[in-house]
Protein backbone atom coordinates (compact mmCIF):
# COMPACT_ATOMS: atom_id res chain seq x y z
CA UNK A 1 0.00 0.00 0.00
CA UNK A 2 1.65 3.04 -0.91
CA UNK A 3 -1.17 5.61 -2.12
CA UNK A 4 -2.87 7.50 1.10
CA UNK A 5 -5.49 9.31 -0.73
CA UNK A 6 -6.51 5.20 -1.00
CA UNK A 7 -7.66 2.81 1.97
CA UNK A 8 -4.54 2.43 4.42
CA UNK A 9 -3.12 4.20 7.19
CA UNK A 10 -0.40 1.78 7.55
CA UNK A 11 0.61 1.59 4.11
CA UNK A 12 1.33 5.35 4.20
CA UNK A 13 3.61 4.84 6.61
CA UNK A 14 5.79 3.74 4.51
CA UNK A 15 5.53 6.64 2.36
CA UNK A 16 6.45 9.06 4.54
CA UNK A 17 7.79 12.55 3.65
CA UNK A 18 5.85 14.66 4.24
CA UNK A 19 3.32 12.03 4.95
CA UNK A 20 0.19 13.19 7.04
CA UNK A 21 1.28 17.01 6.27
CA UNK A 22 -0.35 16.18 2.71
CA UNK A 23 -1.90 13.17 2.59
CA UNK A 24 -0.07 12.44 -0.95
CA UNK A 25 1.74 9.64 -1.72
CA UNK A 26 3.72 8.86 -5.19
CA UNK A 27 2.70 5.23 -5.20
CA UNK A 28 4.26 4.31 -9.08
CA UNK A 29 7.71 3.63 -8.27
CA UNK A 30 7.42 1.97 -5.29
CA UNK A 31 4.50 -0.65 -6.72
CA UNK A 32 7.20 -1.47 -9.64
CA UNK A 33 10.08 -2.23 -6.79
CA UNK A 34 7.56 -4.31 -4.90
CA UNK A 35 6.76 -6.42 -8.16
CA UNK A 36 10.16 -6.68 -8.43
CA UNK A 37 10.66 -7.69 -5.07
CA UNK A 38 7.90 -10.44 -4.96
CA UNK A 39 9.07 -12.34 -8.05
CA UNK A 40 12.60 -12.87 -6.71
CA UNK A 41 11.64 -14.24 -3.59
CA UNK A 42 9.31 -16.22 -5.40
CA UNK A 43 11.37 -17.85 -7.86
CA UNK A 44 14.37 -18.42 -4.93
CA UNK A 45 14.98 -21.39 -2.53
CA UNK A 46 13.42 -19.21 0.54
CA UNK A 47 9.94 -18.95 -1.24
CA UNK A 48 9.01 -22.69 0.59
CA UNK A 49 9.15 -20.72 3.83
CA UNK A 50 6.09 -18.03 2.57
CA UNK A 51 4.01 -17.99 6.01
CA UNK A 52 0.30 -17.84 5.05
CA UNK A 53 -3.16 -17.82 6.73
CA UNK A 54 -3.68 -21.46 8.48
CA UNK A 55 0.22 -22.02 9.38
CA UNK A 56 0.75 -23.95 12.29
CA UNK A 57 3.47 -21.53 13.32
CA UNK A 58 0.52 -18.99 13.78
CA UNK A 59 -0.57 -19.17 17.98
CA UNK A 60 -3.93 -16.75 18.28
CA UNK A 61 -4.88 -17.63 22.28
CA UNK A 62 -3.58 -14.82 23.44
CA UNK A 63 -5.90 -12.48 21.93
CA UNK A 64 -8.04 -10.90 24.72
CA UNK A 65 -10.67 -8.39 23.49
CA UNK A 66 -9.13 -4.83 24.37
CA UNK A 67 -8.57 -0.99 23.23
CA UNK A 68 -5.24 0.33 22.95
CA UNK A 69 -4.26 4.14 22.33
CA UNK A 70 -1.00 5.64 20.45
CA UNK A 71 0.75 8.82 19.23
CA UNK A 72 2.61 8.36 15.89
CA UNK A 73 5.49 10.40 15.77
CA UNK A 74 7.99 11.28 13.53
CA UNK A 75 11.50 11.80 15.90
CA UNK A 76 14.08 12.52 12.60
CA UNK A 77 13.46 14.19 9.66
CA UNK A 78 15.19 12.44 6.38
CA UNK A 79 18.36 14.64 6.49
CA UNK A 80 18.52 13.33 10.07
CA UNK A 81 17.78 16.08 12.04
CA UNK A 82 15.60 15.46 15.45
CA UNK A 83 12.18 16.64 15.53
CA UNK A 84 9.54 16.13 17.51
CA UNK A 85 5.93 15.94 15.84
CA UNK A 86 2.88 14.04 16.31
CA UNK A 87 1.69 12.71 12.96
CA UNK A 88 -1.44 11.16 14.14
CA UNK A 89 -3.25 9.85 17.57
CA UNK A 90 -4.99 6.18 17.02
CA UNK A 91 -6.78 4.13 18.90
CA UNK A 92 -7.36 0.06 17.73
CA UNK A 93 -9.56 -2.49 19.17
CA UNK A 94 -9.75 -5.93 19.10
CA UNK A 95 -13.26 -7.85 19.63
CA UNK A 96 -13.82 -11.51 19.41
CA UNK A 97 -16.83 -11.94 16.87
CA UNK A 98 -18.35 -15.03 15.29
CA UNK A 99 -18.16 -15.04 11.06
CA UNK A 100 -20.53 -17.67 9.68
CA UNK A 101 -20.45 -19.82 12.53
CA UNK A 102 -16.94 -19.49 13.23
CA UNK A 103 -14.81 -17.93 15.57
CA UNK A 104 -13.43 -14.86 13.98
CA UNK A 105 -11.62 -11.15 15.89
CA UNK A 106 -12.77 -7.81 14.65
CA UNK A 107 -10.11 -5.34 14.45
CA UNK A 108 -11.49 -1.62 14.46
CA UNK A 109 -8.58 1.65 13.64
CA UNK A 110 -9.47 4.98 14.35
CA UNK A 111 -6.88 7.72 13.35
CA UNK A 112 -7.24 11.32 13.56
CA UNK A 113 -4.35 12.50 11.15
CA UNK A 114 -4.63 15.86 12.43
CA UNK A 115 -8.25 16.80 11.57
CA UNK A 116 -8.75 14.06 8.64
CA UNK A 117 -10.21 11.03 9.87
CA UNK A 118 -9.52 7.73 9.35
CA UNK A 119 -10.91 4.20 10.12
CA UNK A 120 -10.48 0.62 9.23
CA UNK A 121 -12.37 -2.96 9.83
CA UNK A 122 -11.30 -5.95 9.30
CA UNK A 123 -12.39 -9.20 10.39
CA UNK A 124 -10.26 -12.20 10.33
CA UNK A 125 -10.42 -16.04 11.16
CA UNK A 126 -9.42 -16.81 14.57
CA UNK A 127 -7.83 -20.08 13.45
CA UNK A 128 -4.86 -19.15 10.99
CA UNK A 129 -5.62 -15.66 10.98
CA UNK A 130 -7.26 -15.43 7.28
CA UNK A 131 -8.92 -12.21 6.70
CA UNK A 132 -12.37 -12.48 5.34
CA UNK A 133 -13.88 -9.09 5.38
CA UNK A 134 -12.86 -5.13 5.28
CA UNK A 135 -13.99 -1.54 5.08
CA UNK A 136 -11.51 1.21 4.79
CA UNK A 137 -12.89 4.83 5.03
CA UNK A 138 -10.86 8.00 4.43
CA UNK A 139 -12.93 10.77 4.44
CA UNK A 140 -15.76 10.34 2.04
CA UNK A 141 -14.09 7.44 0.25
CA UNK A 142 -15.02 3.73 1.31
CA UNK A 143 -13.60 0.90 0.32
CA UNK A 144 -14.77 -2.67 0.96
CA UNK A 145 -12.63 -5.92 0.48
CA UNK A 146 -14.44 -9.70 0.73
CA UNK A 147 -11.50 -12.18 0.90
CA UNK A 148 -11.61 -15.60 0.37
CA UNK A 149 -8.67 -17.94 0.59
CA UNK A 150 -6.51 -16.36 -2.93
CA UNK A 151 -9.09 -13.95 -4.16
CA UNK A 152 -10.01 -10.96 -3.45
CA UNK A 153 -13.08 -8.67 -4.40
CA UNK A 154 -12.37 -4.72 -3.79
CA UNK A 155 -15.43 -1.85 -4.38
CA UNK A 156 -14.29 1.70 -4.25
CA UNK A 157 -17.02 4.16 -3.73
CA UNK A 158 -16.79 7.93 -3.37
CA UNK A 159 -19.12 11.12 -4.00
CA UNK A 160 -19.75 12.28 -7.89
CA UNK A 161 -18.16 9.30 -8.97
CA UNK A 162 -19.52 5.96 -10.10
CA UNK A 163 -18.38 2.52 -8.11
CA UNK A 164 -15.43 1.18 -8.85
CA UNK A 165 -14.81 -2.61 -8.87
CA UNK A 166 -11.94 -4.96 -9.20
CA UNK A 167 -11.56 -9.15 -8.67
CA UNK A 168 -8.63 -10.82 -8.02
CA UNK A 169 -7.72 -14.54 -7.82
CA UNK A 170 -3.81 -14.56 -6.89
CA UNK A 171 -3.85 -18.36 -6.67
CA UNK A 172 -2.29 -18.47 -3.38
CA UNK A 173 -3.59 -17.50 0.16
CA UNK A 174 -2.71 -14.20 1.72
CA UNK A 175 -3.03 -12.31 4.74
CA UNK A 176 -4.08 -8.46 4.30
CA UNK A 177 -2.15 -5.79 5.02
CA UNK A 178 -3.73 -4.01 7.65
CA UNK A 179 -3.41 -6.81 9.48
CA UNK A 180 0.22 -7.01 9.56
CA UNK A 181 0.63 -6.25 13.58
CA UNK A 182 -1.72 -9.95 14.39
CA UNK A 183 0.57 -11.98 12.48
CA UNK A 184 3.46 -10.63 14.17
CA UNK A 185 1.96 -10.61 17.53
CA UNK A 186 1.13 -14.77 16.76
CA UNK A 187 4.50 -16.10 15.26
CA UNK A 188 7.04 -18.45 17.38
CA UNK A 189 9.18 -16.19 19.26
CA UNK A 190 12.69 -17.96 18.87
CA UNK A 191 15.78 -15.96 17.74
CA UNK A 192 16.38 -18.57 14.57
CA UNK A 193 12.65 -17.67 13.33
CA UNK A 194 12.78 -16.38 9.62
CA UNK A 195 9.50 -15.86 7.23
CA UNK A 196 8.44 -14.58 4.13
CA UNK A 197 5.10 -13.34 4.49
CA UNK A 198 2.45 -13.00 1.60
CA UNK A 199 0.63 -9.86 2.38
CA UNK A 200 -1.96 -8.32 0.41
CA UNK A 201 -1.54 -4.32 -0.09
CA UNK A 202 -4.86 -3.25 -0.60
CA UNK A 203 -3.87 0.62 -2.32
CA UNK A 204 -1.88 -1.17 -4.95
CA UNK A 205 -4.85 -4.57 -5.34
CA UNK A 206 -1.78 -6.45 -5.30
CA UNK A 207 0.16 -9.60 -3.63
CA UNK A 208 3.61 -8.23 -1.35
CA UNK A 209 5.98 -11.03 -0.51
CA UNK A 210 7.88 -9.33 2.84
CA UNK A 211 10.32 -10.59 5.72
CA UNK A 212 9.62 -11.33 9.23
CA UNK A 213 13.07 -12.23 11.60
CA UNK A 214 12.95 -12.44 15.22
CA UNK A 215 15.97 -11.07 15.99
CA UNK A 216 16.74 -11.36 20.01
CA UNK A 217 15.00 -11.20 23.44
CA UNK A 218 15.88 -8.46 26.05
CA UNK A 219 16.42 -8.69 29.25
CA UNK A 220 12.56 -7.58 29.84
CA UNK A 221 11.86 -10.38 27.83
CA UNK A 222 10.70 -8.36 24.94
CA UNK A 223 11.06 -9.76 21.79
CA UNK A 224 12.81 -7.62 19.14
CA UNK A 225 11.10 -8.89 15.65
CA UNK A 226 12.15 -7.06 12.37
CA UNK A 227 9.87 -6.60 9.51
CA UNK A 228 11.40 -5.14 5.83
CA UNK A 229 9.81 -4.56 2.37
CA UNK A 230 11.67 -2.51 0.01
CA UNK A 231 11.03 0.64 1.30
CA UNK A 232 11.07 0.16 5.18
CA UNK A 233 12.24 -1.48 7.96
CA UNK A 234 9.92 -1.63 10.82
CA UNK A 235 11.04 -2.80 14.70
CA UNK A 236 8.72 -4.60 16.86
CA UNK A 237 9.01 -5.13 20.54
CA UNK A 238 6.98 -8.06 21.70
CA UNK A 239 5.81 -8.92 25.28
CA UNK A 240 6.87 -12.97 25.70
CA UNK A 241 3.83 -13.54 27.99
CA UNK A 242 0.89 -11.35 27.27
CA UNK A 243 2.34 -11.25 23.12
CA UNK A 244 1.03 -6.90 23.61
CA UNK A 245 2.84 -4.79 21.07
CA UNK A 246 4.84 -2.80 23.58
CA UNK A 247 7.29 -0.73 20.77
CA UNK A 248 7.12 -0.39 17.42
CA UNK A 249 9.33 2.15 15.32
CA UNK A 250 9.78 2.49 11.39
CA UNK A 251 12.83 3.67 9.56
CA UNK A 252 12.99 4.35 5.50
CA UNK A 253 15.55 2.63 3.48
CA UNK A 254 15.72 5.65 1.25
CA UNK A 255 16.47 8.41 3.54
CA UNK A 256 17.08 8.80 7.43
CA UNK A 257 13.24 9.76 8.13
CA UNK A 258 11.91 7.74 11.30
CA UNK A 259 9.24 6.90 13.13
CA UNK A 260 7.56 5.41 16.17
CA UNK A 261 4.32 4.72 18.08
CA UNK A 262 4.04 5.52 21.43
CA UNK A 263 1.61 3.61 23.50
CA UNK A 264 -0.43 5.30 25.84
CA UNK A 265 -0.95 3.65 29.63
Amino acid sequence: MRYFSGPSFRGATRNMIPLFATLTIASAAHATAQSTHAASIGSGAGASTALMPGSGDLTTAHFRDTTTSYHFIQDRLPNGDSVDIVRGVGHEQVRHVTYRGRPAMLFVKTVDLNGRMYVDSSTVLVDGLAPVSEVSILGSRRTTYAYDGARVHRSVTQPDSATRTTDHDFQVPMFHFEGLDAVIRSIPLRPDYHTIVRLYSEGDDGIEMDTITVEKRDGARMWNVRFADPVIIAHYGIDGKTRRIVHYDIARHADRAHFMYVFDQ
